[in-house]
């Protein structure tokens, strides 16, 4: 009965996109997954009208309005006006269906999910946008152009916006008392051993201070940025590396080193503040919570990559046109200007350095699914003596089992 549900649930999804297809007027992809090359191949010239970009520009964001932007924008086009609209999760989707319809759209990055096989995008990969180059020459040096591409990857349907990497807040001078690197870089190449990790992890907690509050978190902090499916429909969380993060966890637990600290409550905050719990994993934006937790102790943190060699983000925000916009100067003049304003935000970040490390990653309407059972199976007790290599061959066994038909139902509608 659940899988029928579901089933139904996943059709009734397919025929939503297949409705926005409809009520829109636009085609069905048509063409097999393709390889994800960096920077696409020249194309053709995009019709545009020279009075496309007066009037109102209407934006349906999943951010509060930025008004300072708004203003710059206003200042620079004084024959245009912005209409900020804000919207959420679900109501962010249907608004997409409804009159009138948004030139351009700023979702957060975890919407690319349930967006990407909706056939409403511009190519902006295409003249006389072009922003693959700008996005890894200017705007993101050297990130993957994956997460940003239509489901058959022809397109470039998105421009990443705010893309804060996750990473590892520490305590340094805890670290430095008992001879573990401290400087934010020495310390992220020791981590990216997992025994190096573990072996931190144990001398420190015979001192009180714990580096992990979960089991589960060291697993995940392996899988950061690996998303679920290839194009081609194939499990990703099935790796060496992954596997090689399986075993340090299951050691981790054996040892009893995960504290079960939780820092989003009171009790874990408690533990910040009295360095019992000295490493948090989380996005850049993490100081500004580092602040409220633990006031006055933010020259004691620093902040450096995850562990195992591991690159994802936490958050954020990308940029999409829609193809039937009849404003797609004013909108690609307005991304353009954000990015512009927005220069040193980015760049001062200290996730800028790393942006040509982060793998691809292909947003799937599935993800949420497959996330569903990734946890479900991390949460569930193992059987003992079971191996990484393993437990990790039984979850993408069930993983599949689960969600084959699905995979499948999904490549007949986006690939006809």
């Amino acid at each position: 009965m659940k899988r029928t549900k579901r089933w139904t649930c996943f059709i009734l999804g397919v025929a939503l996109l297949a409705g926005f297809a409809a009520v829109f007027g636009f085609k069905s992809a048509s063409d097999s997954f393709s390889a994800y090359s960096p920077i696409p191949a020249a194309a053709k010239e995009i019709e545009t009208t020279s009075g496309d970009a007066e009037g109102e520009l209407r934006i349906l964001a999943a951010i509060e309005a930025q008004d300072w932007i708004v203003a710059e924008y206003e200042k620079r086009y004084p024959n245009r006006k912005i209409a900020w609209e804000y919207a959420t999760g679900e109501d962010f989707v249907h608004r997409l269906a409804a009159d009138p319809v948004p030139d351009l759209i700023i979702a957060d990055n975890n919407q690319a999910n349930s967006l990407v096989a909706l056939d409403l995008f511009e190519d902006l990969g295409q003249a006389p946008y072009s922003a693959a180059a700008r996005i890894q020459n200017e705007w993101f040096k050297g990130l993957t152009l994956s997460p940003f591409r239509s489901m058959d990857g022809n397109s470039l349907i998105a421009v990443p916006k705010d893309y804060p990497l996750q990473g590892t807040f520490y305590r340094a001078d805890i670290l430095a008392r008992y001879g573990f690197p401290s400087e934010p870089e020495a310390l992220a190449s020791f981590m990216e051993d997992p025994a190096n990790w573990l072996r931190m992890a144990e001398t420190l907690q015979a001192e009180g201070h714990s580096i992990v509050s979960y089991g589960v978190d060291i697993l995940n902090i392996g899988a950061a940025g690996k998303g679920y499916f290839t194009p081609q429909g194939s499990f990703t969380r099935n790796s060496p590396e992954i596997k090689s993060v399986a075993s340090a966890m299951m050691e981790a637990e054996r040892k009893q080193l995960p504290s079960n600290l939780n820092m989003w409550d009171e009790i874990g905050r408690q533990a910040i503040r009295d360095g019992r719990l000295i490493m948090l994993y989380m996005g850049e934006w993490g100081w500004d919570q580092l602040k409220e937790w633990a006031p006055g102790q933010e020259s004691r943190w620093a902040f450096t990559r995850l562990p195992f060699q591991a690159y994802g983000i936490h958050g954020g925000s990308f940029f999409s046109i829609l193809k039937n916009s009849g404003k797609k100067t004013a909108a690609w003049d307005y991304i353009r200007l954000s990015m512009e304003l927005e220069t040193d935000y980015r760049v001062n970040r200290p996730g800028w350095q790393w942006m040509s490390e982060v793998p691809d990653y292909w947003p799937s309407p599935l993800a949420g699914e497959a996330e569903a059972i990734w946890n479900k199976e991390l949460q569930a007790s193992r059987p003992a003596g079971i191996t990484a290599n393993q437990w990790l061959n039984a979850i993408e066994a069930r993983m599949m089992e689960q969600l084959d038909g699905d995979l499948q139902i999904l490549r007949d509608v986006v690939y006809p």
